[in-house]
């Protein structure tokens, strides 16, 4: 009321079940149950297919565990190639949020460039 006195408007109350940017409840929220989302096992089944279907990577040695969405890929590949080939699949798959490429190389030759002279 001294506002009104004062001769400025009196202010305005937000009604009671207003949102304000603040979660007040029992229970944490949950983002596993966003319409949508893949759990992590059909995220799992994804990417071993993926690997699968791409015939520049042998993926009979790859093992993929999936946390929150979050990625690990652990096993063995031949070249370098492969590992960033397996990284890149599982990247490109709908719903992952992180990759760790923990693949190791059992051909460490492989790095780097390949020469020119090798492919003519």
């Amino acid at each position: 009321m001294e506002d009104q006195k004062n001769g400025s408007e009196p202010r305005k109350r937000p009604p009671e079940d207003s949102y304000s940017g603040y979660y007040w409840g029992n229970e944490p929220y949950d983002s596993s149950n966003i319409p949508g989302r893949k759990t992590d096992e059909e995220l799992k089944n994804n990417i071993d297919q993926n690997l699968r279907n791409n015939n520049n990577i042998s993926s009979n040695q790859i093992e993929i565990y999936v946390n929150n969405a979050a990625v690990i890929l652990r096993g063995s590949v031949k070249t370098y190639e492969e590992r960033r080939l397996a990284g890149e699949e599982a990247w490109n798959t709908s719903g992952v949020v992180k990759v760790l490429n923990d693949l190791q190389v059992l051909e460490p030759e492989t790095a780097g460039p390949t020469r020119l002279s090798e492919e003519s």
